[in-house]
């Protein structure tokens, strides 16, 4: 418990119900060997995870006055993705503050956890101290990040490719794409046309993946 009143601390977290904040960081190994029945994060994840969402939304749409809808989602999936908020945790040393049972203890956390975490911890400050400490908190963390992101780079290369060339023509882009001959794994190859003119091959491992890198391909080639 000391752990995770020093955490709060550190954070500026001022707490009322430190049990609260004790189930924030509860793992299932640790609850299925209490002899006191802890609960785990797992049902306060659910509750961050929709208060997180808010959070940022309202932020994006505050102060992105210029982002249309698509943009928003694309920037406010990015922010609340288990990737961007899994980091966040790790840089919070969330590994130093959960508690495990004794078979978990000795390997190394796995990442998921990080932003499972810091859902459930989202959803501890709102019901411990409010709405407006959980806005704080996400602030500090998520929210202040959000300009630094470039949107564009969020985008599908597909969908970029045919904002860039809506600009130009009304002509239509198709691809081509098949399985490469006589390639040992299934391994697709992939082109891109734009009016009879082929703007970028690619491949892959999947048809999805291979008409990726063809579209990067030809937006490298438009942006040159």
């Amino acid at each position: 418990m000391d752990n995770i009143k020093n955490f709060l601390k550190r954070e500026n977290i001022k707490f009322n119900k430190i049990d609260l904040y004790k189930k924030a960081f509860t793992h299932s190994s640790y609850s299925n060997e209490s002899k006191n029945n802890d609960e785990s994060y797992e049902r306060l994840e659910f509750l961050g995870d929709s208060i997180l969402g808010k959070i940022v939304a309202e932020y994006l749409y505050k102060n992105f006055p210029g982002y249309k809808e698509g943009e928003m989602t694309l920037l406010k999936h990015h922010l609340v993705n288990k990737d961007f908020i899994g980091d966040v945790g790790k840089k919070l040393k969330f590994d130093e503050v959960i508690l495990l049972g004794v078979g978990e203890r000795n390997g190394e956390l796995a990442f998921s956890i990080y932003g499972d975490l810091f859902e459930a911890l989202t959803a501890a400050i709102y019901l411990d101290i409010g709405y407006d400490e959980a806005k704080e908190f996400i602030f500090k963390h998520i929210n202040s990040k959000a300009k630094d992101i470039d949107v564009e780079s969020l985008k599908d290369p597909k969908t970029r490719l045919q904002e860039l060339l809506q600009g130009e023509s009304r002509g239509s882009i198709t691809y081509s794409t098949k399985v490469k001959p006589n390639s040992s794994n299934k391994i697709f190859v992939s082109k891109v046309i734009f009016e009879g003119e082929t703007l970028g091959n690619g491949q892959g491992t999947s048809k999805k993946e291979a008409e990726k890198e063809a579209a990067n391909l030809a937006i490298e080639r438009m942006v040159r």
